[in-house]
């Protein structure tokens, strides 16, 4: 059973609200219909779900109609399912968001997880001996500030900070009294600005947003990710779009793009940042120039049997800055590929957007030789399939 989204605000038939492209019907009054071996079949929302491309096997090809193209989609790895596409944007395509990026102006990329003014951090003694380690130290400013510091680093924080009375290099309860979190934030925040590359993301970034564009490039674009995916040019539209510089040692240590569902915190929106979850179906990476050396896109749980938090981030897998080579599985940087993953299994019962796939924990590796552009599309749906709906019903009726 082939299904192909229709982009809805090209097929609008006019007081039937009724949108039929290729081999999709879709109606707002009365669910979503598409044709099957040569018939209609229609389900209401209820039976609405979303898409979820499945391969078989590593190098399956999938063919996508584009204009006066084909697209090839393939299969580069099962767990998690990843897939590639070559030549995705035209040369032309990639040059514009650069242009487009440059003129808007790249600020300095922030990441969710920092202590705001040094208020506090959470210690990480994972031994319960009372004391923190090189190790359990490093852990600690890690979940706290972001920052990934070496031994070095660390000596030269407890040096300035006279932390290590005894100079056993573990610090107590009784010399960890001797300073505040606000103590340690103001080192950190001076040291970053003096080793930018310490910081879990290096690089700068500017936000589009598909919604509020007019632009032609932008719009081609939008339209052959909604073929690819398979999902509606409305939910397209309602997503983040996001472009991304590294110059050389520019990184960005492993994370995860979603968040875990969490029923009683709503999803962040461009209205609401604070006291919310990040919430992105999808993520659609595309390489907008050829990297000289450096800059892959790295996954250190792909393939691996199971996961244990608390050993990883004591092994520092996380630290691609450092552990690149280390990840099983590393996507190569090329001009206009794209590549793209689903953060998110489905919900079994609503068909709509489920737990979290934390084998989707990926970055991007330091940049060794010339630059590095990127974009960033994150496909944004919640785990709340009503809303969604909603919010896909008011994009169309904006853009009538």
């Amino acid at each position: 059973m082939s299904k192909t989204y229709c982009p809805m605000s090209s097929c609008f038939l006019v007081l039937m609200l009724i949108f039929i492209c290729n081999d999709l019907v879709f109606t707002l009054e009365n669910g979503f219909c598409q044709n099957i071996d040569g018939g209609v079949q229609c389900v209401g929302e209820k039976e609405m779900k979303l898409t979820q491309l499945k391969s078989d096997y590593v190098d399956e090809v999938k063919l996508v109609e584009d204009d006066d193209r084909q697209l090839e989609v393939k299969t580069i790895n099962l767990k998690p399912q990843i897939f590639e596409v070559k030549d995705f944007l035209t040369g032309e395509e990639c040059d514009h968001f650069i242009s487009v990026a440059k003129e808007m102006g790249l600020e300095s990329s922030k990441t969710e997880r920092q202590v705001k003014d040094g208020k506090g951090m959470q210690l990480m003694d994972i031994n319960s001996d009372r004391q923190l380690d090189f190790a359990e130290m490093k852990l600690t400013l890690e979940n706290g500030y972001d920052v990934f510091l070496e031994d070095d680093d660390l000596l030269q924080m407890y040096q300035s900070l006279n932390l290590d009375t005894n100079n056993d290099m573990k610090i107590s309860k009784q010399e960890l009294e001797r300073t505040t979190p606000a103590d340690i934030y103001e080192f950190i925040k001076k040291y970053i600005k003096t080793h930018p590359e310490k910081h879990s993301r290096y690089s700068s970034q500017v936000w589009l947003y598909p919604d509020s564009s007019s632009d032609d490039t932008f719009r081609r674009v939008q339209e052959r990710v909604s073929k690819v995916v398979r999902l509606p040019i409305e939910l397209i539209k309602l997503s983040d779009f996001q472009v991304v510089h590294y110059g050389v040692n520019g990184h960005y240590n492993a994370h995860l793009d979603s968040s875990h569902i969490q029923p009683n915190m709503p999803c962040c929106n461009r209205g609401k940042v604070k006291n919310c979850r990040i919430c992105r179906y999808m993520t659609v990476l595309f390489y907008l120039n050829d990297v000289e050396e450096g800059g892959e896109t790295a996954f250190p749980f792909a393939n691996t049997t199971t996961i244990n938090h608390t050993e990883a981030h004591l092994e520092r897998v996380h630290h691609l800055y450092r552990k690149c080579e280390d990840a099983p599985l590393r996507v190569s940087a090329s001009r206009g590929k794209a590549v793209f993953w689903y953060n998110h299994h489905l919900d079994g019962d609503s068909g709509w957007m489920g737990n979290i796939d934390e084998f989707t924990l990926h970055g991007g590796c330091p940049v060794k030789q010339g630059e590095k552009w990127i974009a960033n599309f994150w496909i944004k749906t919640t785990d709340n399939k009503q809303k969604d709906l909603k919010r896909m019903r008011q994009m169309y009726h904006d853009e009538l």
